[in-house]
């Protein structure tokens, strides 16, 4: 079977998309029988995209972000898997006509395009990821409230309209597409996560720092953006920190345009340590040095830092959302909370010694088979494609 993974954007931008799309090409691509590749627009496109999509929310555009991690690293990850760049949508048209079926993403703007500019029935199935959350349970911004509204509604349901089937990754997204599309192949299929892969990462690729032994160490991992709850780990650091500060040590990692918040945060607490974006591979030893994990997501999917830290073994506190419900059950391996407050306690319990059973180390790892989730990818995908009805051909205008 021949499969393409798709999104306009590119690999180098290092989200929880880019590593699903890295490590799942790479291990499908060394399955007998499959052909595995990874398609994006070229870097000109993304430059241009990348400003039209920061003037929509309001924000300033740094090229920087396009490029997290560096094209060399992401085609060694990829291993017989190759990533292939295009210019123009007729050459990627071309490119998707190779593939027995083509994996994609709900986001608005892959199905615009497949519905707009090169056609669903003229391309192999199309297969959407459900790697965006389809509904946002904290809706606080305009923009959060405007993409619910959007992708509940008839307009999605019609530029969908044409997808062989969807991919989710946690119960919610699950149900709510089959109220929404009725009869449309939906499989749940957790990240093929190598738990013991990224693990080993902690010897072979040293954190840029060292964490004082002394403290209890906290990590917080992500994008400097909204969705990820900046202000709420801020708030969380200042009543923390009124009562545990002399024993804590906060480890924040990543970038983006709420980085003010953080920078103001680190000059007020001196407890308080922004390194910045950290490389993925580096991201293993900073775990291993930490005591606890905490996000505070305001959506997610199945959420990559999660799957990183209990890799090393660590505790984690996050909200109660989907996907972090999916993957933390209470006093087994974290806690999920509702509330700041209750967040805030379960971290003041933690710095004062509370400890998780034994089981913690493998609740996780015991959940997610990779080999048993690759046979179910691939089963829904010949699934999708024996359901999808024959294609027009491209015209050679």
């Amino acid at each position: 079977m021949r499969v393409a993974y798709y999104a306009a954007t590119l690999l180098e931008i290092g989200g929880g998309l880019e590593k699903y799309f890295i490590e799942s090409a790479h291990d499908l691509a060394a399955l007998p029988g499959m052909q595995v590749d990874v398609l994006t627009m070229d870097d000109a496109f993304n430059l241009k995209y990348g400003r039209l999509h920061n003037f929509y929310f309001a924000k300033k555009f740094d090229p920087r972000l396009l490029y997290r991690e560096s094209e060399a690293s992401i085609r060694a990850k990829l291993g017989r898997a190759r990533y292939l760049k295009s210019a123009t949508f007729k050459e990627l048209a071309g490119r998707m006509n190779e593939y027995d079926v083509v994996y994609s993403r709900n986001d608005i703007t892959e199905p615009f395009f497949f519905k707009f500019v090169m056609g669903y029935r003229r391309l192999p199935p199309i297969i959407f990821g459900c790697h965006i959350p389809h509904v946002y349970l904290i809706a606080r911004q305009l923009h959060a409230k405007a993409h619910n509204w959007l992708f509940t509604s008839w307009f999605y349901n019609w530029l969908a309209s044409g997808v062989a089937g969807f991919h989710v990754i946690n119960n919610y997204t699950h149900d709510f597409l089959q109220r929404q599309f009725p009869g449309r192949p939906i499989a749940k299929i957790y990240y093929p996560f190598d738990f013991d892969a990224f693990a080993a990462q902690a010897a072979q690729h040293p954190f840029p720092g060292k964490f004082a032994t002394e403290k209890f160490n906290i990590v917080w991992v992500g994008r400097l953006v909204e969705q990820k709850g900046v202000g709420d780990l801020v708030r969380v650091v200042d009543r923390v920190n009124q009562t545990h500060g002399d024993r804590i040590a906060w480890h924040i990692c990543g970038d983006g345009e709420l980085k003010p918040l953080v920078e103001s945060c680190q000059a007020r607490w001196p407890n308080v340590k922004w390194w910045g974006h950290v490389a993925n591979q580096q991201m293993a030893s900073a775990y291993q040095q930490a005591q606890l994990f905490i996000t505070t997501a305001h959506w997610e999917t199945y959420p990559y830092n999660v799957l990183e830290s209990q890799a090393l073994h660590l505790p984690v506190v996050a909200f109660d959302i989907p996907g972090c419900s999916d993957m933390i059950e209470n006093g087994t391996n974290g806690y999920v909370v509702s509330s700041l407050d209750q967040f805030v306690e379960r971290v003041r319990s933690f710095a004062e010694g509370h400890r998780l059973p034994p089981e913690a180390a493998t609740y996780l790892r015991q959940k997610i088979n990779r080999e048993r989730i690759y046979a179910d990818l691939v089963a829904f995908f010949d699934r999708c494609r024996q359901t999808r009805a024959p294609r027009k051909p491209l015209s050679k205008s």
